[in-house]
This record gives structure tokens, sequence and C-alpha cells, in this order.
């Protein structure tokens, strides 16, 4: 670990009710919050916020601490070691289901069928260029039990594949194409900035959310209700700069691309082409339930849940 310093009309207005403007902050110290990310564009919003001076703005201090995925984000934020953390909408309901009472209350990014961000990867002389050629091999994800995961099990069912027979290991976005360019992995599904980082030498067979056919929330900002009832302003302050920032990468991509180059081992170079992020400025069920679906559908939810279970209603 490295450290560095929410379909109906009354959800969707509750949502936008929850990024008021940035207050000038009030003379004094400012609030610390300790906040859990991945080293990922999908999450890097927070940096972004972070880096433009809105926390700042708002009398906020956001000590940011890098974790390799977003599960195992969820047992610091539940044991107190980290306030707010950055994870896949998929984990967060398999949480909530589990009875863990976390809750988002900030977007980070949003995936569509088009998305560009994780891809299905392999090396250029692999003999894999189809889903079924998929069948029986080994896959590098970043974690298991993911709607990442489920998606790409869809991917390869969508497109004549059998996901029964995929073999999927866990491995860290940082290390993901070294394992497959050492022969470890058959198959890898990065991440940017890995995915523009790993091409050299491979090549792409498929977009990890193309069985999409909507805008679906991957990544969200969460806290423990108790952390929230005690720091509601807190936490709308944090979700106020989040939506600030979010706005400005959608509408700044090279410059915001330029700023992962501080989190990440990013060269300038990749990060002016790399396929970018796009970040979500509402918070609302109906983009978390395609989510739910197939996590139900591949077996990591055991039924679905109301998708406004997940969401922090202030």
């Amino acid at each position: 670990m490295i450290s560095t310093s929410r379909r109906s009309f009354l959800a969707a207005a509750a949502a936008t009710a929850a990024y008021p403007t940035i207050a000038q902050a009030a003379p004094g110290a400012p609030i610390v919050i300790r906040a859990g990310t991945i080293p990922a564009d999908v999450a890097a919003v927070v940096e972004f916020a972070r880096d433009r001076g809105y926390f700042k703005a708002a009398g906020l201090d956001v000590e940011i601490q890098i974790f390799q995925s977003g599960p195992v984000i969820a047992p610091a934020v539940v044991g107190g070691s980290l306030d707010v953390g950055a994870a896949n909408t998929g984990s967060l309901a398999g949480a909530v289901e589990r009875g863990l009472p976390l809750r988002i209350f900030a977007p980070s990014s949003q995936v569509g069928p088009n998305t560009s961000t994780d891809v299905i990867m392999v090396k250029d002389d692999s003999p894999i260029k189809t889903a079924a050629d998929v069948n029986g091999k080994t896959v590098a994800i970043v974690a298991m039990k993911t709607v990442q995961h489920a998606l790409f099990l869809a991917w390869v069912d969508k497109h004549g594949g059998d996901s029964k027979t995929v073999k999927l290991i866990e491995i860290p976005f940082p290390e993901m194409v070294g394992a497959l360019d050492s022969g470890r992995v058959d198959v890898a599904i990065p991440s940017e900035p890995f995915t523009s980082q790993g091409r050299t030498g491979n090549r792409v067979i498929g977009n990890c959310y193309d069985a999409l056919t909507t805008q679906m929330l991957l990544f969200g900002f969460f806290a423990t209700d108790a952390w929230l009832a005690a720091n509601k302003d807190t936490a709308l302050k944090f979700a106020a700069g989040i939506k600030q920032a979010a706005v400005w990468a959608n509408a700044n991509q090279k410059a915001s691309a330029l700023m992962l180059t501080k989190f990440t081992d990013l060269a300038p170079a990749v990060a002016n082409t790399m396929g970018r992020a796009t970040y979500a400025t509402t918070l609302e069920p109906a983009m978390i339930e395609p989510a739910i679906e197939y996590m139900v559908k591949y077996g990591f939810l055991p039924k679905p849940i109301d998708a406004s279970q997940l969401i922090w209603r202030p």
C-alpha cells in the first residue's frame, strides 16, 4: 500500500441534491478524510479533485492511499482505517447483500458497450483470436466476483465461447501485462493506463463491457452508514468535489490524463493516446441495476437486490 497526500424521479432528485456547490472553507484546520482507491483511470477522479484544489476549497484534506484492487478496500473502510473507499458496484452489491453497512455516496466511472478502458488482451503471436479460443485458457483478472469478472464471462458466452471452462487468477493491474508477456496467463484483462502500456507485443480481441446495452456505473465512492451519519456535511462536500472533478475531467481528457502520470508509471506519450474513462455526474439506481443483473447471472449474487439499497440518501 502506497500513501499519497445512487429509476424514479425521487431517487434521481435525491442524487442530484447530494451535489451542492462547494462552499469556501471556514477558517481553521481542514477536515481530514482517509480515502482508498486503485491506480487506474476508472477511479482517478478522486486524484483529480485533490490536485485541482476542489477538496481544499471546501476545507477538506483528502489523504489518498493506493490499493491494488477495489475489494480489498472495503475491509479497511469497515475496520475504520479508511473513511472512504472506491470499489466496483458489483463488489459493493455483494457486500451489502451480505449485510455490510456500506453505501455509495459519490459516483466514479461509468461504462457502456463501447468503453475501451478494460479490454481482453493476448500476445501478438497467440493463437487466441475469438471467444471460443478462450475456452480452457487461463485469464488474469484484478479481482474475482466483481462486475468486471461477470461481464468478461458475458463477453465469452455472447461471442461463442463457454465461460464455464475459463480459469481466472487474480493479478494486480501493474503486474498483469507482465504475466501475459511471460506466459503465466494466456489472456489478460487490464484497465487503463495499463491497457495502453501493454499494447506493445500484445493485441486486443474484445471489449470487456460490450455485453452491456446501456450505461452502467462501474466504480463509486462509499463509506459506512455510521461514518455517513456522523459526517453528513463532510460527505456532501466530498461528493461535490468529486462531481466538479468529473465535469472537469470529462471536458479535459488530455490534461486529466497527464495527471495520471503522478500516481502511476504512465509515460506522458501514452497518456496522450490512451482510452479514457468517462466519469458519472449523477448517482441513481438505474445505473447500478446492470451490475446487479450480471452479478446474479454468473452466481456472484444469490439473488437480485434493490439497487437503491446501495445508495446513501442524506
